[in-house]
């Protein structure tokens, strides 16, 4: 889908929708996502800006002492949740292409009090500025699918896990394409539904660059009304999909999933 606009284009799209974000829209979708016990773990700042389509840490089995690296980090939900289950022995790499999300996960895991195992990263996930084999675990919430490069992005998270190491992500897949109206908004792009892979394409992809044990797993329908909770979709593109998605398509135009993954262990 990516070829329908140019690599620069859709980071400046995807970029400015993030950064015209009004305060406190994630509320609903974290309330949908989350638990109450994990809302409790973090402040209401991560919460305001939790913007993912799944919940990957509950599913990513951390221990204490691991480093983890959360891709796209956004205002630092999925990372303080982490920060938690690693305790102060592990680490987690926030790491987030905007700098404003950078600075709100900094701010969150401070009033969290977690700032000791928490180290913010300002960078792209296709070239992450992280030694090669050096953490456990990677996890990201709806930000591989806004990559206009996701093998580059794969790749760079198989390189930086150790042997061995888990991938655990929350986002979005589809099986059939929207219509190219809809494909072409930077909403659309924004909110992950443009971008999305077919479950065949992302299996192929984590196997492309090494990835084993691959499980695609709770698969829940994303539907045009759950589009439109969220913030990343203007007005426009919502009655753009009312408008030209067959009605009986629309309550399920993607499936948000978790995908999980590890990397073999040495020899």
């Amino acid at each position: 889908m990516s070829d329908l606009m140019h690599q620069d284009r859709i980071r400046d799209i995807v970029r400015g929708a993030y950064r015209t974000i009004p305060s406190g829209a994630g509320e609903v979708t974290a309330s949908r996502l989350y638990r109450p016990e994990e809302l409790a773990e973090v402040p209401d700042l991560a919460i305001a800006w939790s913007l993912g389509v799944g919940n990957p840490v509950r599913h990513a089995d951390l221990v204490e002492g691991e480093v983890v690296i959360d891709l796209g980090c956004g205002g630092g939900i999925d990372t303080i949740l982490a920060a938690r289950r690693v305790g102060p022995p592990g680490r987690v790499l926030a790491v987030d292409t905007l700098p404003e999300m950078c600075e709100r996960t900094e701010r969150a895991a401070a009033e969290a009090g977690v700032a000791d195992r928490v180290e913010v990263v300002h960078a792209e996930m296709e070239d992450l500025p992280v030694l090669d084999d050096t953490v456990d675990v990677v996890i990201s919430n709806g930000v591989i699918n806004l990559s206009p490069r996701k093998s580059r992005a794969l790749a760079e998270a198989s390189r930086v896990l150790r042997p061995g190491g888990r991938f655990c992500v929350s986002d979005l897949t589809v099986d059939d394409d929207l219509p190219p109206q809809v494909l072409t908004s930077g909403a659309a792009w924004a909110g992950c539904i443009a971008g999305a892979l077919s479950e065949e394409v992302f299996t192929t992809k984590l196997t492309n660059v090494g990835f084993t044990d691959i499980h695609l797993g709770e698969h829940i329908p994303f539907s045009v009304d759950d589009a439109a909770l969220y913030p990343l979709f203007t007005d426009e593109v919502i009655a753009l999909m009312r408008e030209l998605v067959p009605p009986e398509q629309q309550a399920s135009i993607a499936t948000s999933l978790i995908a999980r993954a590890r990397l073999p262990e040495a020899a």
